[in-house]
């Protein structure tokens, strides 16, 4: 007997966590975080308690009640019984939190598979971001002591001691690999995250396409469209399709992001401001090759400097941190010491995380001073986090605001975008100016691929829109979250 149940990812964009069952071997597709479901219950400044292991996030259902899958160290502090794994592998289609953000939760045993690209971008999280929950790529053991060694008493195991490498596969795509009973072939698929991936999984009930998310109009499109014919070819029973514009007729391509931004910054007299996913790299691309059209340099944040490292490592061609159009910012941070004379630069250094260190003496990174007396040069990136150093940059009169992110959807972020049209206001910056392109196919694309692929069964997921799968196909199944489905 073979089984999916879906945790996530119903009626709703994003929290996908998807259980296979067959005949025994458990796998889970992707291990994401509900927006809609966090943001009831959490914000910025409440956010679930670290002390209280697992409780928080079942409690307010961001997690399901499983045995087996969740981190040993979690389970003993929260004093519940000790379980045998229960769960033979993740899946995880890419690297955005509503697909891969509770990694962290899982067993350390438990193998997780991900592209090389992937595994960079995890990397580039648990390194660089911020909070208590990112243990992608290693396992920080919590709640764990030890006797100190002139015997007074016990201390807390933390730091590098406290961590293990998890159990992280990367694949190559195109090739297959097994899981137990199960086999697995890894597609890479074009969409607004490197190394984004949909799995065709040949089960002993037949074969299942999980898409996870993609897109036709990046710099990738052949990579989907090589994965739509691959499915093709092997045969699809069950296809489960993300359905996150399935309610959408079209909209901007690459192309067309990179023709309007062209525009603006040409007409820019003065510093252009942009923002855009920051790990987007097919946007990052996109403002790359503005950059050197026009003649500015692109600056990126340090964060962004790391992951152009990390993904250097995977040999395939994203822009190189020593590319002569792209500089690297140095935000002030800790003592605010960057861009002073009156400090000796070890103190400077001090101000900053280890890994930062290693970027901040190399000739392409700037200050605000860099960028203040000479503004007209630069197309720099400044996000929500990034918006109080412009009042030491001091944007002139004639300077412009790009957004390159999609529009607000939820109140809270409709309430960053009126503090971010304030920064504008304060600085008399011209904008914002509204240019994107999604990271999902449209309506007429799925149904096109739902055409060509010709499956058995349809489960559309990642989608508040189902409505158009039933009224097209009437071998559209209709999920409910925690029920199981037989196949």
């Amino acid at each position: 007997m073979s089984s999916l149940t879906f945790y996530g990812g119903v009626d709703e964009i994003g929290g996908n966590k998807i259980l296979l069952d067959d005949k025994g071997t458990r796998v889970m597709l992707d291990f994401g975080m509900s927006f809609n479901q966090s943001g009831k219950y959490f914000s910025e400044f409440l956010q679930p308690r670290k002390c209280n292991c697992l409780e928080d996030f079942i409690a307010v259902g961001l997690l399901p009640k499983l045995k087996g899958i969740y981190r040993e160290d979690y389970i003993k502090h929260a004093r519940w019984s000790q379980e045998e794994r229960g769960l033979d592998a993740v899946l995880i289609t890419h690297a955005h939190a509503d697909h891969a953000a509770f990694i962290h939760h899982l067993r350390k045993d438990v193998p997780i598979y991900v592209s090389p690209e992937t595994k960079a971008i995890l990397n580039t999280l648990e390194v660089t971001g911020s909070g208590g929950f990112k243990d992608f790529c290693n396992y920080s053991c919590s709640f764990e002591f030890k006797p100190k060694k002139d015997g007074s008493g016990y201390t807390k195991i933390i730091g590098e001691v406290a961590k293990t490498p998890r159990s992280l596969k990367t694949f190559n795509f195109g090739e297959k690999f097994k899981i137990d009973s199960i086999e697995v072939t890894p597609y890479e698929v074009d969409h607004s995250l490197p190394g984004s991936t949909a799995f065709l999984i040949y089960t002993s009930q037949g074969n299942i396409l999980y898409t996870g998310d993609y897109r036709f109009h990046g710099y990738r499109s052949e990579s989907t469209i090589s994965m739509v014919d691959a499915a093709i070819d092997e045969g699809v029973d069950i296809l489960i399709t993300e359905g996150t514009r399935v309610n959408e007729v079209k909209g901007n391509t690459e192309q067309n992001v990179f023709d309007k931004v062209s525009e603006i910054v040409k007409n820019t007299k003065e510093l252009t401001l942009i923002n855009f996913p920051s790990r987007d790299t097919a946007r990052l691309k996109t403002f790359q090759m503005v950059a050197k059209e026009v003649d500015k340099k692109l600056v990126l944040d340090l964060k962004q400097a790391y992951l152009l490292n990390q993904l250097s490592f995977t040999g395939k061609d994203y822009p190189s941190i020593n590319d002569q159009n792209l500089c690297f910012f140095a935000e002030k941070k800790n003592w605010g010491l960057i861009g002073r004379d009156d400090y000796p630069q070890d103190l400077i250094l001090q101000d900053y995380d280890k890994w930062e260190r290693a970027y901040l003496e190399k000739g392409n990174v700037l200050n605000f001073r860099d960028i203040k007396s000479n503004q007209r040069e630069y197309m720099f990136y400044c996000n929500y986090f990034l918006l109080n150093e412009l009042i030491d940059i001091k944007p002139n009169k004639g300077s412009r605001y790009i957004r390159s992110v999609c529009e607000p959807f939820d109140e809270e972020m409709n309430l960053d975008e009126k503090r971010v049209q304030n920064w504008l206001n304060l600085f008399k910056i011209d904008g914002p100016h509204q240019i994107h392109a999604s990271g999902h196919a449209s309506g007429p694309e799925i149904f096109k691929n739902i055409d060509l692929i010709q499956p058995k069964k349809i489960i559309p997921i990642h989608t508040e829109s189902t409505e158009y799968f039933n009224k097209k196909y009437n071998n559209t199944i209709n999920i409910e979250v925690g029920k199981k489905i037989i196949f």
